[in-house]
């Protein structure tokens, strides 16, 4: 029997195929939408060793044509046509595929998906193209400091072993003559029917999903492989104790203790790698992580076992160490080490472990759905590892206490059996060595004798303020669901207003989740906030500080599975908590009144350290992927109002004082409105009554509706391109960023019907031509943009290969040629199969309170209101016509055009850039830019 959660009403069936192949089946007569996903048990360290990266490759060539279906695009199309998405990835041990799907597309999708596995084309010229899509993403990872640290430590395994790899590939490992012939090989090798799990979730019965199984993907073939295993360990005591200092492309220093330790699989019914992890992890009172704060030493914290190579686990603590704290970092190995110390001295806890079995088997009992496409995808993973009973429940077990066990895996946190990483840029320059694919600079040795002094003496000076955490209070005493009702709303209805707030609730009638959702935007404009930027960037230590002043408290009811965030928002405070009902009624108001309570001189120590963060974290953005970069200047060049480029912060950071802070800190909150959303498992009374108090906590002055801060968005001009640029200042930097952006304007329900249209017309093809074809990068997207109620058409490439001015020709020439050509030429048919696919995203039903709400919360802070904007939107679409959808493709992207480019050139890319015409108007000052252009009103406030 699979085990499963109280709540799910979904049916669940394994069967093993006649080819030995595992299939999970989930039926659920809810969904709008199908997935199913396979993971094969072979991965990258099956790499030959004159191949690396061949399994990634392998991974990536099965996308483009099958026997079956030789058209290198017709999967990709088919699900695109359908609603769904597609994904793939390949790790150490695994290699899985998934998508997503219209239900009635289902089948179709589970014939084209099952050919990947049976008979893949790996033809000639789709293997040089892909090869290149290959590089592509490792040249995207070069500026990558995760990548770059997992190289670092594979390669101080031992030479020869399985495990000292290159994963990703590069056209330097894969680029030779008999590559098509190898990833035959390969494919023939290790893709066995009997060593894949496959999941297929749709709202068809089991018994037709079973039928689907069986018809196709029984011919894959069966070839009995014993799945990969490995005898010889990567680690002993000949590369153990060793430290790595590293130099990152961030500007953020890491210390990360990685102890070797006995393989936990095993063992995943009494979990003593969680056991410990949670008390090593943990934030709240006593803990490691508050002793490192107070002395200034880190700033964060975590901790987590993993599996590796089925062979032995590794539980690694990172801790984001402050200036001091990497100068000391001695003194932050001590007290970890001395907080191991600790729990080998007091023992196994056994409330500990039945505290957080207790908050495990209530996120079970109470899990709801999550997105069909991520969930296939997670459960064939789990597939390979657990019993089929166990594979829902997999994460949420711990039935078994075992303190012995406990015991033997924390005797075993030990320096013999550690590997560190200490990574900074002051290290640049010194350290001799450069790591082969990125270019690492980096050093090893083994444990000075200052180092490993203080582990043999950390039993011995064991800190008074590190102890076990205090008992958790918000774990629910109560679960009970309030009785069902038949006359209840169907969305949120405005229950309780004043001159200051406006609350609204709906009470669930669906979800059927001892659950609450609270959302609160709380709008202020005292101390220019959102006006200047001196005010933005001291907004952002202040946040910093608060999160730190709220930590301990927060802590306990994260715990507690209740998700509390609070963020600066663009006209304000945003915070939002969800989570079992009986804690929030418990904490809300505690959390409040705490921040109420904050006050920047308590923590006028620390105030030096979260400056350097904050800097260090503006400097860091113009580190970041350059896609990511442009993508999110679109909302900063085209707002007026809360929208601040980064180097001006950085420039502002420079002025202010810790004077600054407190002046802020004393005047931000004092004047407000406050806008509620309150759903879940409570009645109308109870939520009116914690809006209540919260007033009372809060005492603000009243800010009014009109009063709020309005953000503008630009209006471009009408046959002008606009482009601003930059240059990136990372010297290995090898990736451009181009975005080319269509403003359509502010769209009502059925104009934004032709844009979801146009989108899903759109998505696939332009991919398929400048990725897959043309090769100009591996980052390509084609958006459909929201700026404060203006809509537009994003065109985003990262691009390793061609300068921007290049890649915006062809993106202009995709859209100008073969896009026209396409919509222009496009049959009715194919135009109904596309309107159907907005149908589908239309129909999807929200899978949990949270999707719900957020969902709802939208509809508040936009203040439209329209929470039937789905059933409305669905009422209109069987009317649109293809040529309305036609002249307005024409209209806003090929004749009356407002377009508008952001360019950010790569070191590597300025030369090709300036030998490049261009007829847009550059500018390189998102001021200048906006003070050319005229303002929309702030649709969100009208």
């Amino acid at each position: 029997m699979i085990h499963k959660s109280t709540i799910d009403k979904r049916t669940f069936k394994s069967v093993i195929l006649s080819n030995s192949l595992l299939c999970l089946l989930i039926s659920d007569p809810e969904t709008e939408k199908s997935a199913a996903a396979l993971n094969v048990d072979v991965g990258s360290l099956e790499d030959p060793v004159d191949r690396m990266g061949l399994a990634h490759f392998c991974e990536h060539m099965l996308f483009m044509g099958t026997d079956k279906y030789p058209n290198e695009n017709e999967y990709q199309q088919y699900i695109s046509k359908n609603a769904g998405s597609t994904n793939a990835f390949t790790s150490e041990l695994n290699t899985n595929f998934f998508f997503s799907v219209a239900n009635q597309a289902l089948e179709g999708a589970l014939d084209r998906f099952a050919q990947f596995f049976i008979c893949p084309l790996f033809s000639d010229s789709c293997t040089e193209r892909e090869m290149k899509a290959v590089d592509s993403e490792y040249n995207m990872n070069l500026q990558n400091d995760f990548w770059r640290k997992f190289q670092l430590f594979h390669n101080a395994s031992l030479p020869g072993s399985q495990y000292n790899k290159f994963m990703i590939g590069n056209l330097k490992t894969l680029q030779f003559d008999d590559t098509r012939a190898r990833l035959q090989e390969f494919h023939q090798r290790y893709y066995s029917a009997n060593v894949m799990k496959l999941v297929i979730y749709g709202s068809q019965s089991i018994e037709i999903l079973e039928g689907w199984a069986h018809s196709y993907f029984e011919a894959i073939q069966n070839k009995n492989l014993i799945p990969p295993s490995y005898n010889i360990m990567p680690f002993d005591q000949t590369n153990l104790g060793q430290l790595i200092k590293y130099v990152p492309i961030k500007d953020q220093d890491y210390l990360e203790l990685i102890y070797i330790i006995d393989y936990l699989y095993p063992n995943y019914r009494s979990c003593p790698g969680k056991y410990l992890s949670h008390l090593i992890g943990h934030e709240g009172e006593n803990s490691l992580l508050s002793l490192l704060i107070k002395e200034d030493l880190a700033q964060e914290l975590s901790a987590g076992p993993s599996n590796t190579m089925k062979q032995f686990s590794e539980m690694q603590i990172r801790i984001k160490l402050t200036k001091k704290g990497l100068q000391q970092y001695l003194k932050v190995i001590q007290y970890v080490q001395e907080y191991i110390e600790l729990l080998k001295q007091k023992g196994p806890q056994e409330w500990i472990f039945k505290e957080i079995q207790a908050i495990k088997k209530l996120e079970f009992d109470f899990l709801e759905k999550g997105d069909p496409f991520n969930y296939v995808c997670t459960l064939a993973s789990r597939m390979q590892l657990y019993p089929i009973e166990d594979v829902l429940r997999s994460p949420y077990l711990m039935e078994q206490y075992q303190p012995e066990l406990i015991k033997q895996i924390t005797n075993q946190l030990t320096g013999d059996r550690l590997m560190m990483f200490l990574s900074s840029q002051t290290f640049s320059n010194q350290l001799g060595n450069k790591e082969e694919y990125f270019g690492t600079e980096y050093n090893q040795i083994k444990f000075c004798d200052e180092l490993k002094t203080v582990f043999n003496k950390a039993a011995e000076t064991i800190s008074p303020q590190l102890n076990l955490p205090p008992q958790n209070i918000y774990i629910p005493e109560h679960t009970n669901v309030l009785p069902q009702q038949n006359d209840l709303p169907q969305f949120p209805q405005l229950i309780w207003q004043n001159e200051q707030s406006d609350l609204w609730f709906k009470q669930d009638d669906r979800f059927q989740v001892p659950k609450t959702v609270i959302q609160l935007r709380i709008n202020t404009v005292e101390t220019g906030y959102g006006k200047l930027s001196k005010t933005e960037a001291i907004a952002k230590i202040w946040q910093a500080l608060l999160k730190n002043h709220v930590r301990e408290f927060n802590y306990l009811a994260e715990m507690a599975k209740i998700d509390a965030s609070l963020q600066l928002a663009a006209n304000g405070l945003e915070i939002s908590i969800s989570g079992f009902s009986d804690s929030i009624s418990r904490f809300v108001l505690g959390m409040f009144q705490k921040i109420l309570s904050f006050k920047p001189e308590d923590y006028q120590d620390l105030y030096e350290s979260t400056f350097v963060k904050i800097t260090q974290e503006l400097e860091n953005f113009k580190r970041s992927q350059p896609y990511q970069q442009v993508h999110s200047l679109i909302s900063v060049l085209l707002r007026e109002g809360s929208s601040f480029e980064t180097q001006e912060l950085l420039d502002q950071l420079t002025n202010i004082t810790f004077d600054d802070v407190v002046h802020f800190s004393n005047n931000f909150l004092k004047r407000c409105r406050f806008e509620w959303l309150i759903m879940g498992n409570l009645i109308k009374q109870d939520a009116i009554g914690i809006v209540e108090k919260s007033q009372q906590i809060f005492q603000a002055k009243t800010l009014k509706y009109e009063q709020v801060l309005q953000i503008r968005p630009v209006m471009l001009n009408l046959k002008q391109i606009c482009n601003y640029t930059y240059d990136l200042t990372e010297p290995t930097e090898t990736n451009s960023g181009i975005i080319v952006h269509y403003q359509i304007g502010k769209p009502d329900l059925r104009t934004q019907l032709f844009n979801d249209i146009l989108q899903t017309i759109m998505k696939t093809p332009f991919f398929a031509q400048l990725r897959t074809t043309e090769q100009l990068g591996y980052a390509v997207f084609s958006l459909l943009s929201d700026v404060r109620g203006v809509a537009g058409f994003t065109f985003l490439i990262q691009s390793n290969v061609k300068c921007p001015n290049y890649v915006q020709d062809r993106i202009r020439t995709f859209i100008n040629e073969n896009l026209n050509k396409l919509i222009s030429e496009m049959s009715e048919k194919d135009f109904e199969e596309f309107k159907n696919a907005v149908k589908v995203q239309l129909l999807e039903k929200d899978y949990s309170l949270v999707k719900e709400s957020a969902r709802m919360w939208n509809e508040v802070q936009k203040h439209q209101r329209l929470f039937d904007r789905r059933a409305q939107q669905l009422n209109i679409l069987d009317g649109i016509k293809l040529t309305e959808v036609q002249e307005h493709f024409k209209t806003h992207l090929i004749e009356q055009t407002k377009q508008f480019e952001i360019h950010a050139i790569s070191p590597t890319h300025k030369e090709d850039q300036q030998g490049i015409k261009s007829e847009s108007a550059v500018f390189n000052s998102a001021d200048k830019f906006k003070k050319q252009h005229g303002l929309y009103p702030d649709y969100y406030y009208q």
